[in-house]
């Protein structure tokens, strides 16, 4: 009688990606030109591709059917990789970096926090803020960007958190001190030497300072809304404290409402900053978008202030937002390491192994996305359909970590975009592009414009004094 055959073994990783070192490997790579290296690995079009961070091998997955099998199809196969695991020092065990049933049950209690009804409750606070800001504006005022953006997004976050508790320069500290975190987390992560964390330079000082304020702060919140009782305000930091697991009846602790804040305040201030500054960027670049943006929101707000109901009559400024998360994805760069011997596709991927995938490669692949480099927000229309490859768009991630917050998101930038433009458009100072710093996610520099009044709404005259950003 016979015996059954043995499978196959799986196959090697065949292909090495480009430009490594003796002993670095392409860490130096990884440091100095790190959005170059991963279109070179993209372009090797190898399914996996093999990659070192000093002694540590890494894969990166350049198929986009390998990004699903490996966040949704074998999911529980990864967990956080040794760079997510950063992140710990600042989110704790937040959404971030928990896994399993405990993960499940922490989404499972933050995800009604999040749902359509919620983010209108949001979205009235993010109109008022939208319209302040604006108004704030000058004729004439140069203006940072990212700065900009970021006080905004800051006081969105901030306030759809803690209604009470909080003061202004205390949101003031956010802005500074998420942007110092979040740098050395985009640092450190393609460090090849960990001891490099210990080192007393500027941006580890800033780090532990940066920390110290946001774990502080968070801290004195819950603790300060733990005496208002039945006053307490309804935002979503009350909705952590008093949600209970409908399985077990169980609530929080103080510990797990303070991580997830965390991962709060820090996944949710940066990202939608920067894709909002990249966007005026990008529109400044293509005045004949900007035009399309501008006619549509005369039409649809005639000078006020965005809302929520009225984003279905914005799909440009939607098609807009949508093409920029495709050039310039905040999570550009992501990874997961498996916790046991698995597989992705036909090959062996061992226990141990981090896996990275780069969004914004794949969204740049002209296998994927046609005239990659072009931006072309109508490429997102249904007529346009053979221009988009919707598996591989994946700018808030995808599976069990998909972002929960994508439609406070959406809702947030819309309003913001849609609210400015009604009012101002923007000229860069310089004609020359900018090039984006890979840190955790896209950073643009100061990225220095200057703001003209359209003459639709209320504007301001010249401020006078230094100008935000000088």
């Amino acid at each position: 009688m016979s015996t059954p055959s043995a499978a196959p073994p799986l196959p090697r990783i065949p292909h090495q990606a480009p430009g490594g070192l003796p002993l670095l490997g392409h860490a130096v790579a990884m440091q100095r030109r790190r959005l170059d290296l991963l279109e070179e690995v993209q372009r090797l079009d190898a399914g996996l591709v093999s990659l070192r961070l000093g002694p540590q091998r890494m894969l990166m997955a350049t198929d986009h059917h390998l990004v699903r099998e490996l966040l949704v199809q074998r999911a529980d196969d990864f967990g956080p990789s040794p760079q997510y695991r950063l992140m710990e020092q600042v989110t704790g065990q937040g959404l971030l970096l928990s896994e399993g049933a405990f993960h499940r049950r922490q989404r499972r209690l933050i995800r009604p926090a999040f749902r359509h009804a919620r983010v209108c409750h949001y979205a009235d606070l993010m109109t008022d803020l939208s319209r302040t800001w604006a108004e704030g504006l000058g004729d004439g005022q140069v203006v940072s960007l990212e700065k900009e953006f970021g006080n905004l997004a800051s006081a969105i976050v901030v306030r759809s958190l803690f209604t009470q508790g909080i003061t202004g320069q205390d949101a003031a500290s956010v802005v500074e001190a998420t942007a110092d975190v979040m740098a050395w987390v985009g640092a450190r992560g393609s460090d090849p030497l960990p001891f490099l964390a210990k080192l007393p330079t500027r941006v580890n000082r800033r780090f532990a300072r940066g920390s110290h304020t946001l774990h502080t702060l968070v801290d004195a919140v819950i603790a300060h809304r733990h005496g208002l009782g039945a006053q307490a305000p309804d935002d979503v930091l009350t909705w952590l404290l008093g949600t209970t697991d409908a399985e077990t009846g169980e609530r929080m602790s103080d510990r797990q409402v303070h991580d997830e804040v965390m991962t709060l305040l820090t996944a949710g201030t940066e990202t939608t900053s920067r894709t909002l500054a990249w966007c005026l960027y990008l529109l400044a670049r293509h005045p004949e978008a900007e035009e399309r943006l501008h006619a549509e929101v005369d039409a649809v707000l005639a000078g006020r202030a965005a809302g929520f109901d009225d984003l279905p009559q914005l799909p440009y400024t939607r098609r807009v937002l949508t093409e920029t998360l495709r050039l310039y994805p905040s999570g550009y760069l992501l990874s997961r390491a498996s916790v046991r011997d698995t597989a992705l596709g036909a090959y062996p991927v061992p226990a141990g192994t981090t896996v990275l995938f780069s969004p914004y490669s794949l969204h740049r692949d002209p296998r994927l996305f046609p005239a990659p480099d072009r931006f072309r927000p109508d490429r997102w229309l249904p007529e346009h359909a053979s221009e988009v490859t919707p598996d591989a768009y994946l700018p808030f991630g995808l599976g069990q970590h998909g972002c929960l917050g994508e439609g406070f998101a959406w809702t947030e930038m819309s309003i913001a975009l849609a609210t400015l433009a009604g009012r101002w458009r923007l000229r860069p100072l310089s004609a020359a592009a900018v090039t984006p710093t890979p840190t955790f996610s896209l950073a643009c520099g100061r990225m220095r414009m200057r703001v003209e009044g359209r003459g639709v709404g209320v504007t301001r005259t010249p401020k006078g004094g230094p100008v935000s950003g000088a």
